[in-house]
């Protein structure tokens, strides 16, 4: 062991006065101490110590020198065993020089003949030369190590970069829209009007809501009468009365006049008329159908059918449903409800082109020739049509977005099955119901419409919040209606929560790492929020099943910059952070950068006696020297090199 310090003050006097001088000599700016099994004295102790040095706890045991003395005990080994634990300044890097002296060689000397410790320290440079160690004598009195390139052994892992975010694993968070930052990602959403009702139309004018669909509101029904005017493309019935003129005028009167005019046959065969009419005094309008009327009876009792309405269009003509009329004048009709010829809606030219007529033969062969006649005194069209529809019509939604969370206004999407020629659908957009915009910003523009399902873009508006209105015109010259059948807005929301995980960081080595603070750089508008916890193993692959702690436990989160990290961390070489991300969908919290400052005790150098020789000077004790000792005393000093 080290000799006890109290065994000669004056000796004791001298050393420190010796020390002073060396730190003098140094600069003073280093650690010093000396070192006695009764403990450390520290010298002029220095603001920019760059290592500390320690006696071991055990020595070697200088006793077995004189244990069992004999004279053929005089000599031996050295005893082994360690004298100092060095420990470097962990934020230091560079070299340093270990010195070990003796103390307390006039009281050595009176014992020994010679004594020679190898000295060693593992990590020096010389523990790589041959031989691996240094001689300390009672002649030279100190030996000198050199530990070079020594690191910090502290460390600051921060994260700022969209690649240093995207290195870990994101969750419904974004961070490619403010780069470098974190946010909560959005998602989209919708809210649609399908027009099953009108629960999403604040108002309306000259339209309808029906079947889900808008049209402009139809006007009301209506009939107009087309007699006949003039001959047709044929005239074949027999007979009339009176037998001069020509036949249209023996049918064309306003009110039936019976047997006073009218044309016959008593064939037995179909003879047949046609008649031109005057031209349509409406011409617009939605024709619903043209009904061709009669006005017939046979002389005699009947015994089959004797009449037919009929028409000629577009070339072609249209014989109606056989009639069996009676003894007595009736009314008898057959209805078109589509042009025969195209099987489409009826219009006004073809209206104006349209002959009418009636096909006739006997209604029995029983009795008289003279009298198998059939007679008709009456034809007319009737035209049905549904007036002109109201335009221009309107539709102004309630907002669509009442209650929803909106991050930005995107889309607005329609679907028409209609849009015919001479009518139009166009729409324009709001915010508060009073100031009105198209798609590209213009104030009381429109954006017109086409026919199918199509989007227009919103997103050039920068439009955010829960207001949306749309106000849509309908336009027709009469004939025919835009048909609307949906519509829909799409916009984004934050969603209400998202994380991340970060790449996992690698302390570099196998030390006893003390993990000190974390430290973030976050903003949270009002009901948002961030929040922390950590995780750490001491290898990569048991990061996966750590558990996460915050400040205290698994149960809390680190929510203030700058706390300390949980203490179960401290060890573990491996460490990962997860961010907490919560908001109330229109807002979001943003993190800008993630530091984790860490620690751990630098490397301990020991200095250790390992090996020797010596030889005493008897194996008398009684003849050494009055204040002799076996037991050498050392000192340790630690400068910068």
């Amino acid at each position: 062991m080290i000799k006890q310090w109290e065994r000669n003050t004056k000796k004791k006097f001298y050393l420190i006065a010796a020390l002073v001088l060396v730190l003098v000599l140094s600069g003073g700016l280093y650690a010093y101490a000396y070192t006695t099994a009764a403990g450390t004295i520290s010298i002029a102790e220095p603001t920019g110590a760059i290592a500390t040095s320690n006696e071991t706890a055990t020595q070697p045991d200088w006793d077995s020198v004189t244990d069992n003395l004999s004279e053929n005990t005089t000599c031996g080994e050295v005893p082994t065993g360690d004298l100092f634990e060095i420990t470097p300044n962990p934020t230091y890097s560079g070299d340093i020089v270990t010195s070990v002296h003796l103390t307390n060689t006039g009281s050595l000397i009176k014992a020994y003949q010679y004594l020679n410790m190898e000295v060693y320290i593992d990590g020096s440079a010389s523990a790589n030369e041959t031989p691996n160690y240094r001689l300390l004598t009672l002649q030279n009195g100190q030996a000198s190590f050199s530990l070079e390139g020594l690191q910090p052994t502290t460390g600051n892992w921060t994260q700022t970069s969209q690649a240093d975010f995207e290195g870990g694993t994101l969750n419904q968070v974004d961070t490619t829209t403010s780069s470098g930052n974190v946010l909560l990602d959005t998602f989209t959403d919708s809210a649609t009007d399908s027009f099953d009702d009108e629960t999403k139309i604040d108002s309306s004018v000259n339209v309808s809501v029906t079947g889900g669909q808008v049209k402009l509101t139809a006007g009301a029904a209506a009939t107009e009468t087309l007699r006949p005017n003039a001959a047709g493309d044929k005239t074949n019935i027999a007979g009339q009365e009176p037998t001069s003129g020509e036949h249209w005028d023996k049918v064309d009167e306003a009110v039936s006049d019976n047997d006073t005019t009218y044309v016959q046959t008593n064939s037995s065969s179909w003879q047949e008329d046609l008649y031109n009419t005057a031209n349509s005094t409406v011409g617009s309008g939605t024709i619903n159908y043209v009904r061709v009327y009669m006005v017939a009876r046979s002389l005699l009792t009947p015994a089959q059918t004797s009449a037919y309405a009929r028409i000629k269009t577009n070339g072609t003509e249209y014989n109606g449903g056989e009639e069996q009329v009676t003894t007595n004048y009736a009314t008898y009709s057959y209805q078109w409800n589509t042009n025969p010829s195209t099987n489409t809606t009826w219009t006004w030219d073809e209206i104006n082109a349209l002959q009418i007529g009636v096909g006739l033969r006997r209604a029995t062969g029983i009795g008289g020739l003279a009298d198998r006649v059939t007679r008709c005194t009456q034809v007319y069209a009737e035209i049905n049509y549904t007036t002109g529809y109201d335009s221009p019509g309107t539709i102004t939604s309630t907002n669509l977005l009442s209650g929803e969370k909106v991050v930005s206004i995107d889309d607005f999407e329609y679907n028409a099955s209609a849009i015919p020629s001479g009518t139009s659908l166009k729409v324009q957009f709001s915010t508060d119901n009073t100031s009105w915009y198209n798609s590209a910003g213009t104030l009381d523009g429109w954006d017109t419409l086409s026919q199918g399902t199509a989007n227009i873009s919103l997103s050039g508006l920068g439009w955010s919040g829960a207001n949306f209105y749309y106000h849509m015109e309908f336009t027709s010259g009469g004939t025919n209606t835009p048909v609307l059948d949906e519509i829909s807005i799409y916009f984004s929301s934050y969603y209400a929560s998202g994380d991340l995980t970060s790449s996992a960081h690698d302390a570099g080595d196998d030390l006893a790492w003390d993990w000190l603070n974390i430290y973030f750089t976050i903003s949270e508008p009002s009901g948002t929020n961030i929040e922390f916890q950590l995780r750490s193993a001491a290898t990569e692959v048991g990061l996966s099943s750590a558990e996460w702690y915050g400040p205290t436990g698994t149960g809390d989160y680190y929510t203030t910059s700058g706390t300390a990290i949980n203490t179960v961390h401290d060890g573990d070489r491996w460490i990962q952070y997860k961010a907490y991300f919560s908001g109330p969908g229109d807002s979001t919290p943003t993190l800008r950068d993630v530091s984790i400052t860490y620690s751990a005790p630098a490397t301990h150098y020991n200095v250790e006696i390992i090996g020797g020789s010596y030889c005493l000077v008897s194996d008398n004790t009684s003849e050494w020297g009055v204040g002799w000792t076996t037991t050498p005393e050392f000192y340790c000093e630690v400068t910068q090199r």
